[in-house]
């Protein structure tokens, strides 16, 4: 180290600070804005926020649990940071010694922000980190040996190629990508928990602005840990060369499948809560989730299927709730040769409207479809009203009743006729 720490001269001004009359006035004045921040405190939590929560925060949830989670917590030191700051400028107007006052205000600003950091994170360990990095940085500081131990830390360093590395480079990455990642992390969490709670925007939307606040976030992370490190930004050109070669061959099926989420996202072609069926009616359920690799589908067995994005851009896909919820349904039967047939039809007709689920609008339709060799084939169409609540109950319940009806008017469903000849030989 180029200018040794002499800490008989550090021991001496603690001491010439504390023999001067400007020490106790400094106190005086520091512990006037300590009282003057618990009143400003004690105000706002008997009568301040109490009259606030009961006006506006209990029709507001959200705006609730921010003022409970950060607010109160946070005021006791935010007070003390503002009155500090305010007596700051004021006793340095009428006083040149401001060491112990800027010391304390320095202090407690520090504890702010790592009490801050500590409650938006749920996590110690952040907090923890960070502290310790912060605090003896700030005690450099105030002792005015910073600009020294700056120095002497950036002297031994480590070259790689045109990238040097030194132990003041590491801790500032440590600490600046320690802050990135809790700002990011914060961004990320709170603005998709934003989306999630809001009403007002469609599923899709949701799923297309969460996917670019990741890669907003992810980018950012990226430049700041190239450029806290001294990196020259020109290399994304070898980078994207590198990653471009990669893509065409060995990360060609995950680009293509996080490509066609995108598409999918943005053309809104199928929707969380929609109804497919897809490769040829072997896969029929409800999308569940959009993943930037997979489709999530859970069949009506209960199975939750993933499927590759690609599948959903280059095959056959049956959207049942594509512009709207209804869906046909038809109902085939067989009646006997002899059988009146404008009543098989009106009866067929009168159980399917009959039926609450089935609409007005299309109307349902009745059909001869073939002259077989036993029976007269019918087909019976009718539309319901939500396929997400199924189809396999309604034409159920109008089986049923076609059956019943078929009893009371005598009209037989015709079974297959097979005749037995026995030939006897002399």
């Amino acid at each position: 180290m180029k200018d040794t720490i002499d800490y008989n001269k550090i021991i001496e001004v603690i001491e010439k600070t504390i023999a001067s009359s400007s020490f106790y006035w400094q106190s005086l004045a520091l512990i006037g804005c300590f009282l003057v921040s618990y009143l400003f405190y004690k105000i706002s939590r008997k009568f301040l926020l109490p009259a606030i929560i009961a006006s506006t925060l209990k029709k507001n949830i959200a705006l609730n649990r921010l003022v409970t989670r950060y607010v109160i917590p946070l005021l006791y030191p935010s007070f003390a940071v503002i009155f500090l700051g305010l007596g700051l400028s004021i006793y340095s107007e009428f006083f040149k010694e401001t060491i112990v006052f800027s010391t304390t205000f320095k202090l407690i600003a520090l504890f702010l922000f790592l009490r801050f950091l500590r409650i938006s994170s749920n996590n110690t360990f952040v907090a923890n980190l960070a502290g310790f990095f912060l605090m003896p940085a700030l005690v450099l500081d105030i002792f005015g040996l910073f600009d020294s131990t700056v120095l002497f830390l950036d002297e031994y360093a480590l070259r790689i190629g045109a990238v040097r590395i030194s132990v003041y480079i590491v801790i500032k990455a440590i600490i600046v990508l320690l802050i990135v990642f809790w700002l990011s992390t914060l961004i990320s969490k709170k603005s998709k928990s934003f989306l999630d709670n809001s009403k007002n925007i469609k599923s899709s939307t949701k799923g297309i602005i969460s996917k670019f606040i990741d890669i907003l976030v992810y980018a950012v992370v990226i430049i700041v840990l190239l450029k806290t490190f001294g990196v020259d930004m020109t290399t994304f050109t070898v980078i994207g060369g590198a990653v471009g070669v990669g893509i065409g061959f060995g990360l060609q099926k995950i680009a293509s499948n996080f490509i066609s989420g995108i598409i999918l996202l943005v053309e809104k072609s199928v929707e969380i809560g929609d109804i497919v069926e897809i490769d040829n009616g072997s896969i029929y359920g409800t999308i569940k989730h959009f993943g930037g690799r997979y489709t999530l589908v859970e069949a009506v067995d209960g199975k939750e299927i993933m499927i590759p994005n690609e599948d959903f851009i280059i095959g056959k896909v049956t959207n049942w709730t594509y512009s709207n919820n209804r869906a046909r349904t038809e109902i085939n039967v067989g009646v006997a040769y002899g059988s009146d047939l404008e009543k098989v039809r009106e009866v067929m007709l009168c159980c399917a409207k009959e039926h609450p689920r089935c609409l007005n609008y299309p109307e349902a339709e009745c059909f001869v479809t073939d002259f077989g060799e036993y029976d007269v084939k019918f087909k019976l169409y009718f539309w319901v009203s939500d396929v997400v609540e199924g189809r396999m109950r309604p034409k159920s319940d109008v089986m049923i009743s076609i059956w019943n009806k078929f009893k009371e008017n005598n009209i037989q469903i015709s079974l297959p006729q097979r005749e037995v000849i026995n030939i006897v030989r002399s």
